[in-house]
């Protein structure tokens, strides 16, 4: 039995998801396949295979359910972008990640690499130690006026809010683009959507929507 658990918000993408891995799996493999798609601590805790679909910058941020994580394969479904593993946070060092617009190949790559890895069971666990993560934030004035943009707000209505330069307004916004590595205003609604809903203890961005 392999418990695969299906972080995947697009239902007839998460469809196909699992035909492929019913195919691979149970077809191929012989093996019986159980379902999970609530994105609990517990079911961290139980899956052998995760698949995670990510938006553009999402692997540098702090996704504390991931601690909760004792074995198995996580596979992330980005949009094209590549990340090198040396400056991802610890709980994504081990990711694998694969386009999600790929050819059906390369998932059935992916997905045969992630079982023969659970069957030689050489998911060598890293063991994350939060205070040395090096997952990026944003700072306290980064929040305020993202938290602005999210609203809606336009650059010479956050400058005044906050009596600074509308230059400054744009240098921020230009800051949190490179460090997440985006590259449209798209990406950056998509990642603070993704940032407002982590289950932390201390959400900052949440704070600063909600006052």
């Amino acid at each position: 039995m392999v418990n695969v658990l299906i972080n995947e918000t697009e239902t007839l993408y998460c469809y196909a998801l699992k035909k492929l891995i019913v195919d691979l799996f149970g077809t191929q493999f012989g093996c019986e396949i159980e379902f999970m798609t609530e994105f609990t601590r517990e079911n961290i805790s139980n899956a052998d295979l995760m698949v995670l679909s990510l938006c553009r910058g999402e692997p540098f941020i702090c996704t504390p359910e991931l601690l909760a994580r004792r074995k198995g394969v996580m596979i992330g479904l980005v949009n094209g972008e590549h990340y090198s593993k040396e400056t991802l946070p610890a709980c994504f060092q081990e990711m694998v990640f694969v386009s999600r617009d790929a050819p059906l190949s390369d998932f059935y790559r992916v997905f045969s690499s992630a079982w023969h890895t659970l069957q030689r069971h050489e998911e060598s666990r890293i063991n994350p130690v939060c205070a040395e993560c090096q997952h990026r934030t944003l700072s306290p004035r980064q929040t305020v006026i993202m938290a602005s943009l999210y609203q809606g707000l336009s650059t010479p209505a956050i400058a005044q809010k906050l009596k600074i330069d509308s230059k400054t307004v744009y240098a921020h916004k230009y800051d949190v683009m490179q460090k997440f590595q985006l590259e449209s205003d798209h990406h950056l609604q998509a990642l603070l959507t993704r940032m407002r809903d982590k289950n932390m203890q201390i959400n900052l961005l949440r704070e600063c929507l909600k006052a």
